[in-house]
Order: structure tokens, then sequence, then C-alpha cells
């Protein structure tokens, strides 16, 4: 196939799509790279140019030092109502000048100790907003920035590593430096900003993550680079058996799989005109930032040629990943891995034929480094179809019908040190939309001297061996440490419309006595919600939790709306609170984990559940303090913050490699279509099936 480029108009560089032909699904012909198809979309990521241009701006302002950092260089969407003006637009109009909404930068810049934040006017070229964060906390961390040679030339470091026979092997030593958390001002002044670093040893099987040097932290100020403090307490033996995954099993008897070849003779069902993605009645925007990765935005559904309403602005808002040992290298480890390190930035290319399927399209985005330079990050945001089950069968009188569901899914992967995390939106033909985050990767462990346990029926947990009280011995000398996996994600539902009214449907089995035959029967009670305090809960499986539109009613009478379903899945569901307690200062930094649903008013200013600056920030200044003010969300234009996940008690088959594992969440239409949506669906070639 011939490579070829379909050009556009000067937005056209902000992402590029790489176009994999169905057939192989272990080759793939030259990508053809297609540039946006329109010149101008309100939701566009920034462009290459923009972001040289608001460095360009910042460096050249009064405001400017060369010590500062540029953490983030992103766009500051316009107003809301205005964009859902111009998406609802017909083509011919969204091509007039005058319906251009104005281009703004919003960027977070570090100089040390100190955090900026401001907008950049792209259409004057001049600042229009600076201001300095007194919230505490620092920006997200700059991996440009490190300071470990210092602890490679520390005396106290090179003899600890002597006492455990290292002295040799120094240049074998991996150092992996880590945000310190916050635990008290005596455990760590959070008026500096710091490293934690641990120790792995490199024993060249390419997995040094399974070798580490436990007992040994070591801590650093970033800005002053120096060591700080260097805790030891004591020898444990390094874990030294090979663990290379990317040599396979060489004792397996598996037989070879034969290929599943995936084709689309046709082609796709979908189109991509710039960032916007058209598929099977869905229209939506999607984009990568650099905090949060993918973001869905402007999500409508068409129901019989009408376009609707769904959700303006969905996407990851934060995650936490807290360990439960309270060990020297492991009670400080409550990575906050959105807020702390950017699970935008860290998104990687996806593999084809592995990470996503053969008939992928591929996304490139345009981010910016330390210095304000753009960069490209290749291949990391995957839309692919695929066949996904019967959306309904039926058998009547020895004749079965029955449709084919297919789902396009939107995946993105975020490598966060030792794990790597799937985030899929997956939107069904049904009207479904499913958020699914996968963990994989290598599990976090610390060195022991355990070598085996001793389990029985009634002790399967060996009570005398302490090395495995917060841990599951996976190896000899290795133990994986309990901990769990916590999504947040925010969800601006526009349910036919911005004025959305959040309630409750509580199934009961209520008692009868005018029934001989029966003694019980089933209702709903119903509860509206009216201020925030009254909406924060836990997930109950037996309620259905509604985002609906008062002022909006099928053809039944009743209320349109929303189902919001805020599933756990993996090794044991997260359904119920963090294992931690309210005195523990995680919780008191990150209250958003103690509720699965949330739901405030929309402000342009509440993205990010645990706080804008979580980093060492030792107070909560995100979800849980905004909903504390009780708002008003009757009737309001409401956003639904589901938190999901799982707490993870690792197992022997996850060592050395971890099989994905999945966490879940559902928006489901509820009374918003009036009949079966699928009704449409094509039979398949033997559409009855006689008996």
């Amino acid at each position: 196939m011939k490579k070829k480029m379909l050009l556009a108009g000067t937005a056209a560089a902000a992402l590029f799509l790489t176009s994999v032909i169905p057939g192989s699904p272990w080759k793939s012909e030259a990508a053809a790279i297609v540039a946006p198809k329109v010149a101008y979309d309100p939701l566009n990521p920034l462009t290459e140019q923009e972001i040289r241009s608001v460095s360009y701006i910042i460096k050249h302002s009064s405001k400017y030092k060369k010590d500062m950092r540029f953490t983030e260089i992103t766009l500051k969407e316009p107003d809301k109502k205005k964009v859902w003006n111009w998406v609802l637009l017909n083509d011919a109009a969204k091509k007039m000048k005058a319906n251009k909404l104005p281009r703004q930068a919003a960027f977070v810049i570090s100089e040390q100790r100190k955090v900026y934040e401001g907008v950049v006017d792209l259409d004057s070229k001049r600042i229009v907003e600076w201001k300095e964060n007194t919230s505490g906390g620092y920006a997200m961390v700059s991996f440009a920035e490190d300071p470990s040679a210092v602890v490679y030339k520390n005396p106290e470091f090179l003899a600890a590593l002597k006492k455990r026979g290292l002295a040799g092997k120094v240049n074998k030593v991996k150092l992996v430096g880590l945000t310190v958390g916050y635990y008290g001002p005596d455990n760590a002044d959070p008026n500096r900003r710091l490293y934690k670093y641990t120790a792995y040893l490199d024993t060249g099987d390419g997995n040094f993550f399974t070798h580490p040097i436990e007992n040994l932290v070591v801590t650093v100020d970033i800005d002053e680079k120096k060591v700080l403090k260097v805790e030891d307490e004591g020898v444990i033996p390094v874990p030294m058996n090979d663990h290379g995954y990317r040599k396979g099993d060489k004792d397996s008897t598996r037989e070879p799989a034969k290929p599943i070849v995936i084709t689309q003779p046709k082609g796709v069902n979908y189109t991509i005109k710039g960032q916007e993605i058209s598929w099977q009645g869905w229209k939506f925007h999607v984009m990568l930032d650099a905090r949060r990765g993918p973001v869905i935005s402007a999500a409508t559904f068409n129901d019989h040629g009408k376009p609707r309403k769904v959700m303006y602005s969905g996407g990851l808002g934060g995650m936490t990943v807290p360990y439960g040992d309270p060990g020297l290298n492991w009670y400080w480890k409550t990575y906050m891995d959105s807020g702390e390190y950017g699970v935008g930035k860290l998104g990687r290319p996806m593999v084809l034929g592995a990470d996503v399927p053969n008939n992928t399209t591929f996304i490139d985005a345009t981010l910016n480094d330390d210095n304000g330079n753009p960069y490209t990050s290749p291949k990391v945001i995957g839309i692919f179809e695929r066949y996904a089950d019967s959306d309904w069968t039926h058998n009547e009188a020895g004749v079965t019908d029955s449709r084919a569901r297919l789902e396009l899914v939107v995946r993105f992967i975020s490598t966060v040190g030792n794990y790597d995390y799937t985030f899929d939106y997956v939107f069904q033909q049904n009207a479904n939309i499913k958020i699914n985050v996968g963990a994989s990767g290598i599990e976090a462990v610390k060195g022991a001297a355990a070598t085996s346990v001793k389990s029985t029926d009634e002790h399967y947990i060996d009570p005398n061996n302490a090395e495995i009280r917060n841990g599951t011995l996976v190896d000899k000398h290795t133990v994986a440490v309990y901990h769990q996996h916590i999504y947040n994600f925010r969800l601006d539902m526009d349910v036919d419309g911005e004025k959305n009214t959040v309630l409750v449907l509580d199934p009961k089995a209520a008692p009868i006595t005018d029934n001989p035959s029966k003694k019980t029967e089933m209702v709903l009670e119903q509860k509206t919600y009216h201020t925030e305090l009254e909406a924060a809960q836990k997930f109950d499986p037996d309620k259905v939790v509604l985002v609906t539109n008062p002022e909006k009613k099928n053809k039944l009478g009743y209320l349109t709306g929303y189902q919001i379903i805020a599933n756990a899945g993996g090794t044991h569901p997260f359904a119920e609170d963090p294992l931690f307690g309210d005195d523990d200062y995680l919780i008191k930094r990150a209250g958003y984990l103690k509720k699965h649903i949330w739901v405030t008013p929309y402000s342009p200013d509440e993205i990010y559940p645990e706080g804008k600056y979580i980093n060492q920030n030792p107070n909560d200044t995100g979800l849980a303090k905004w909903a504390s003010q009780d708002r008003d969300i009757y009737e309001k234009d409401d956003v639904v913050w589901i938190t999901t996940g799982t707490t993870h008690i690792p197992r022997s088959e996850e060592w050395p490699m971890m099989s994905t594992e999945w966490a879940s969440a559902m928006l489901k239409p509820f009374n918003f279509i009036d009949r079966t949506p699928t009704l449409d669906l094509p039979a398949p070639a033997e559409s009855e099936t006689k008996k």
C-alpha cells in the first residue's frame, strides 16, 4: 500500500493518526499519516507551534527566571456553554470565523520550591493570568531533576552497600527516586522538595525490580542536591533468582497458539475529523492530558437523527496506590500517580498485536518538556473496534433471532515505575459507556529471609512469620506487599443538557397483607439528592444511582437519565473504605478515597480529586474539601465522581509478571432512549436457526 498524507489547516500538527491495515495479526504495512481534516476545533489540544508560542511569551516576560521549569502547558478550555453550542453547529457553520472561540493555554511553572500557574492568551499573545500557589504542595515531579549522583557518593550509603557485600557492585546498583508523600513534620519537612531513594541490584536478567536491597532508604533534598538522611535497618538477603520475563517459560509444554486474524474488508465504522470521533451514533472528542491521560469531551448519542448530550467531559481525575507495610521502605509509599508523576506524561507506545489488535488506529500526542519545548509522544492512544458478544437474542416458535454488538475502544497505557496501567473508554452501540482500568507489570516486592511458609487449613497465613504479615511470599526471599489501586474518574455529565438532578432508586421487599398467595412485593424507594454531602456515598450494588434531566422526559413520562455504576474487580474488589484509618495521614490528605460516588456543582477549577498540588502537601485541597461546603446540586450543572479500584492481595501466579487485572465502572442509559437502541443492528448471514 502507498503511504499517503492528507493535508489540513493550521491546527493539523497537534495529533497524527496512524492507520494500520487489517488482515495480519503479526505484520502491518507502511503507516498512513492522517492529519486532522478540520482547521479548527475549540477542544483540540495545543499544537507544537502553540506550545512554542506559550514558552516564548513566558520566557520573554519580566516574570521569567532561568531556573524555572515548565511542568505543564495545556489547553485552557473555553466557556463550556459556548463549546456545546459550537459542537452542535453544522459543518458549514463551524467553518465561519465568527463562530471560533478564544484560544488560551494554561501553564504550571516551578521555580524550585515555588509554583506558579497562569494563562496565556494565544490570540493576543500575552500573559493574562499569573499567580503563585499558596495552598501548599508541589507540582508534578520532573524526571530531568535527578540528584541521585549525590547518593552514589555518600559515605553512609556506600558503607551500607559494603555491609551487604556489594562494595564491588556499586555500578550494578539501581536507584529509584520516589515521592515521599507526607507523614508528619517530624518525618519530612514539607517546605523542602524531597525524594526518597530505594535501591535494587541489576543482576543482568533485565528485571531489576525483582532484586530489592531491603532496609535501606536515602532521603535527598532535590534543590540542594544534598543527602539529608541514610536509614539502614539491617541486612536482608537480596533475592537473586533469574526473573528475566522476556525469556519466556523454558519448561512450558503449551502448544503455540494459532493466530486469530482480524479483518475489516469494508473498512472501519468510525471517522475521525481532527480530534472528533464519530461511530455508530456516538460523537465525541479525545485528547491527551499530561496529568490525567486521555479525556473524552462533548460526547453525544444520535437518537434517530437527533444528537443528544450525554457527557461534557470524562476521564481520570486522580489515582492513589497506597501500600500496607509499615516498614522502613514502605510506610511512605502512597503514590498519587496522576498528581505526582503525570499519567499522561508516562504514556508509552503500544505494541500492535499484543497491547492492541491489528485493526488499531494510533494517535500521537504533543506535550511539553521542562524547558517548554514541544515533543511527540508516539502511538500513545489507540482506537479500535471489536466484537462484544450478542447484544440481544431470543428464540420464539423454533426461530432464533440474535444480533452481534460491536464496541469502540479508546485505549491508553501508562508505565508508572513497576506498574503498567491500561485505560479503556469503551463505547457500545446500545449507548453504554464502560470505563475499564487494567494493572499489569511487576509487583512491588521487598527482600525477606523467608524461603517458604508453613500453611494449613486453619492457618493459611503463617502466624509465626512476621515477614509475610503484610504481603505474599512469591519466591524465595521475595515478598509482594499488600496494596490498593484506587482510581477516581471525573465525569461531567450533561444528560440531555446542563441542568441535571442526581437521585437513587432502592429496590425493597415490602410486606403485603391482602394477598394470601404472596407475603411481599418488590417496590422502588426514591431519594433525590439536594446537596453534596447527601449524595456522597459508598457503592451499594442494590441501588440504582441516576443522573437525570428534570426538564426532559421519555415518551412514557420518565425523566431521562444515565445510571452510574461504580463497579470494581481484580484479585479483590475495592468495595469498602481504603484500608487505612481516618487518622492516617493518607486519608487526611486525600479524603476522596472514603466514598465511591460524589456529586459536586460544576466548576472549571475543580478537576483533581486529590487537589491540584498533592505532591508533599499535608492538607486535603481536593474533592472531600470541596464537598464539605455542602453546596446545592439539585437541578444544577453537576459533576459525578466515581471512585473504584482493587485491594491487591498478590498471588504466585502474578510473579514475576502480572497478568492484567481489571477494575471497571459503567454509564448506562436509563429511560434515556424510548426503545431498544439496537433494533437496527444488521442480522447475521444466517439470521434464522431452526431447532
